[in-house]
């Protein structure tokens, strides 16, 4: 299997999703933290509540100051702000508290000189996992053949160290968080829609001036998941078919961390309260 190579190839262990060390305890939620607009619109009452709970930050989150409980990241993804992400991941705070990354396993051969830089106290707890997109092609299928992959995720019957996906960090860590018993999920910045980036918000360019400049969005572009080109289904239809999936199949509620997100029309805003 490919990520096992490229899990020896980085001396890595393979994710393994039903056993990891963060499963549920007590009511938490489990927080999925995209880059999206409305991360800007955050509080810190909003931030203890992640904290309280377990939280991913997806890809280009370190541009944050928040430290989630674990990173995703795509060593494929955007070479030229790897330099820039490097910095970010050995700051202060990150290093105070070290996530776990999860690294999605990388083309092969691995591009040995075109990888993320991790510091050693990330990379002690550095896994590397892969994805296998789902089969079926018919929207009108999506909900019940995702019941399925459900209900076939918490049996034990998928690989060792692979997660269902859509060209989606979202879509495989939400698997993530299922297998490890959470019962409420949030996605947290996963607007799909074509506002900007939190780091290209031109209210906090300040902040993330170099962040902008280094990933940048284009004013009124739809979000590069919103496409098919690439994927099996546009993402604003796949979450919102794998919230209705994971609702009727194991009782478990995603919700939305903004109402500026363009899945509040289906999928519920969290309440912060």
């Amino acid at each position: 299997m490919l990520s096992q190579k490229v899990a020896s190839i980085l001396r890595l262990p393979i994710l393994d999703a039903a056993k990891s060390q963060f499963k549920k305890k007590g009511n938490q939620s489990f927080f999925i933290l995209a880059g999206g607009q409305s991360v800007n619109d955050l509080t810190e009452e909003n931030f203890a509540h992640m904290r309280a709970g377990v939280s991913i930050g997806v890809n280009f989150w370190p541009i944050h100051d928040f430290v989630p409980s674990i990173l995703s990241s795509e060593s494929d993804n955007l070479e030229k702000a790897h330099p820039f992400l490097d910095e970010r991941m050995r700051t202060k705070g990150m290093l105070t508290t070290p996530p776990s990354v999860f690294s999605l396993r990388t083309k092969w051969p691995v591009p040995a000189d075109s990888l993320q830089n991790f510091p050693d106290e990330l990379n002690r707890q550095r896994y590397v996992y892969g994805r296998a997109n789902v089969v079926t092609r018919s929207e009108r299928n999506l909900v019940s053949d995702l019941k399925k992959i459900v209900k076939a995720s918490l049996a034990g019957q998928l690989p060792k160290g692979v997660l269902p996906d859509n060209g989606s960090t979202v879509v495989r860590m939400t698997f993530f968080a299922l297998l490890q018993g959470y019962t409420q999920i949030v996605w947290v910045g996963v607007d799909q829609n074509s506002g900007p980036y939190f780091w290209t918000d031109p209210a906090a360019t300040k902040d993330y001036e170099r962040a902008a400049k280094l990933v940048p969005r284009s004013s009124g572009a739809p979000h590069s998941t919103s496409s098919s080109e690439n994927r099996p289904f546009s993402n604003d239809i796949f979450l919102r078919a794998l919230s209705s999936a994971l609702k009727e199949q194991a009782q478990v509620n995603v919700y939305v961390g903004s109402s500026k997100s363009s899945l509040s029309d289906t999928i519920p805003v969290f309440n912060w309260n």
